[in-house]
């Protein structure tokens, strides 16, 4: 494990502003659809640092800003974007949060990208199925400095991310404190750990692991994106109990465990938060 010059970026930034915003698929609602152009630019608008991208492929290598399993919702339609050609994605329109059907379609992934260069750093997520394509997709965009590429931890795509040679920045998921000792015994590029909190009393939590992280200069990532009423990834410390509670019983929280890139779907609200919260220190 390393980090690269292309971390001094994503590093600084993190210290200026006290903590980092990360807009789950953007900020989606109204006719704005998720993974697209405009829900980035709109996260952006709400103070977000970073936003996340999924990576699908279509079946003749065509990648695009999508996460696959969400095609009953986009297109209320029952398929799989990564067994269509891309000719068939392209004539698709996506519904809105109102399952109203829009005059738009799912975005090119390399039609996305460049539109973000210079304006904020990119997660990648999703892009495990297709590794090798991925990776050599993602480096020849030359924004080394500002994408994330994230992935379970395994040992097939630990090896090749190694063999590889790319110096993209790297975050793994990690659910277990055995997946974080695997990780540091690959020479790879990592930034942040993106830790999931599966209950309030988790060990995850435990402060000499939490500072492990810190000591090696990584940054920790927590989700407090609410999927649904049974999956908890930031030990209930999340968007809802923000919103219901108050922001000091969520984000605070997770903030005061020593995490310091917060997931949401609320920016706008975390942006607001983190002048209160930085004022405090």
């Amino acid at each position: 494990m390393y980090q690269g010059n292309n971390t001094l970026r994503i590093n600084r930034t993190c210290k200026e502003k006290g903590f980092l915003i990360a807009a789950h698929r953007g900020s989606v609602g109204g006719n704005i659809i998720q993974n697209s152009f405009l829900s980035y630019k709109t996260a952006i608008l709400h103070g977000a640092d970073l936003v996340e991208m999924d990576l699908s492929r279509s079946s003749d290598g065509v990648f695009y800003a999508f996460h696959n399993g969400v095609e009953s919702v986009i297109w209320q339609k029952d398929c799989d974007i990564r067994k269509m050609k891309s000719e068939e994605i392209d004539k698709m329109f996506c519904y809105n949060d109102l399952s109203l059907v829009t005059k738009h379609h799912v975005q090119k992934a390399i039609d996305v990208l460049p539109r973000l260069k210079d304006r904020c750093f990119i997660n990648i997520d999703r892009s495990w199925y297709y590794w090798a394509d991925s990776i050599e997709f993602l480096d020849s965009l030359d924004m080394s400095d500002q994408i994330i590429l994230k992935s379970p931890v395994d040992d097939r795509l630990l090896k090749h991310l190694e063999d590889c040679g790319s110096s993209i920045m790297y975050m793994p998921i990690i659910k277990t404190k055995k997946d974080w000792e695997k990780v540091k015994t690959y020479n790879v590029n990592v930034v942040a750990a993106e830790v999931i909190i599966d209950s309030p009393s988790s060990n995850m939590l435990d402060e000499d692991f939490i500072n492990s992280f810190k000591d090696d200069g990584i940054l920790l990532w927590a989700n407090t994106i609410v999927l649904d009423d049974t999956v908890i990834l930031s030990g209930l410390m999340d968007d809802n109990t923000s919103i219901e509670r108050g922001f000091d019983e969520g984000w605070g929280k997770i903030l005061n465990h020593g995490f310091n890139i917060l997931q949401t779907d609320w920016p706008g609200l975390v942006n607001n938060y983190r002048k209160t919260y930085n004022s405090k220190f």
